[in-house]
């Protein structure tokens, strides 16, 4: 496995679909592109690329499939050497390579090891999404033009709900989260959804890289929402020069909204949240 620090996540507007691990390192990410074969590692906004090479992705992409279960070790080199014929030494390997890359060689929480069965990968160190399965849904690049058709064309009925009471806000918002995002759409436009107990956050941004950044930033922010709402909630994150921007639809056909900026978000009190909420 080759490594280059300071390599960009992906290339700007790649739909290229992208999975976020937790490292047993502090504060460090680790970025998977299945597609691409490749991880890199973010910790305080510096990047390092690496090469898991085809069977190491494979392997990799292969526990990913159903966190949290025993996948056997058959079923591993069954998917990760499907054209050739390994022997268990191969797969050891590329198991220890995988846990050093993760920072789990020591500890062995992310991928643990269940003797005479197999391998798993533990759920909890799994950010976004939920599993493989559902890396999907970061959506394609949408056209902008009329914003509202674009989004009912390409979202579930869900989220054209979501849009339906966003278009019924009208200006009411106009300069904090719906001007920027409605009536200042960029001409593409990327967006992915996460339900977290009652609250369903629907994350919008303009570059699927940045996307996928903030949710990455504000993964803590929508567990405290979860956390601190008694009722179902839809809402809405993005980022915008800086300052996250949180919209909260209401009961009663209106919003809340909440601007943070980013150097702030950990020091935001339960209350201001409480007030956003339904």
């Amino acid at each position: 496995m080759n490594t280059s620090p300071e390599t960009p996540v992906a290339e700007p507007g790649s739909n290229i679909a992208c999975l976020i691990i937790k490292t047993g390192r502090r504060d460090c990410y680790a970025h998977f592109y299945p597609a691409l074969y490749q991880l890199t590692l973010v910790k305080s906004g510096i990047e390092e690329k690496i090469d898991l090479g085809y069977s190491g992705s494979r392997l990799l992409e292969r526990l990913l499939q159903e966190p949290g279960e025993v996948v056997s070790r058959d079923e591993l080199m069954n998917h990760a050497w499907a054209d050739r014929v390994v022997g268990q030494g191969s797969l050891n390997q590329q198991i220890y390579t995988l846990r050093q890359v993760l920072g789990d060689e020591k500890s062995r929480e992310i991928i643990q090891t269940l003797p005479r069965r197999g391998y798993l990968l533990n759920p909890s160190h799994l950010v976004y999404p939920p599993s493989i399965e559902d890396i999907g849904a970061v959506d394609e690049p949408i056209a902008a033009s009329p914003p509202g058709q674009a989004f009912l064309q390409r979202h579930s009925r869900r989220r054209g709900s979501w849009l339906a009471l966003l278009g019924s806000l009208g200006l009411v918002a106009a300069g904090l989260f719906v001007g920027l995002y409605l009536f200042s759409l960029p001409a593409r436009l990327h967006s992915s959804e996460l339900t977290l107990g009652q609250v369903s956050v629907l994350y919008v941004d303009q570059d699927e890289q940045r996307l996928q950044q903030l949710i990455l930033d504000t993964h803590g922010l929508a567990r405290r929402l979860a956390e601190l709402s008694d009722k179902p909630a839809e809402l809405i994150l993005g980022n915008s020069g800086g300052f996250f921007e949180l919209l909260c639809m209401q009961p009663g056909g209106g919003a809340r909204s909440l601007m943070v900026h980013d150097s702030q978000l950990s020091q935001l009190a339960d209350a201001q949240l409480t007030r956003c909420l339904p």
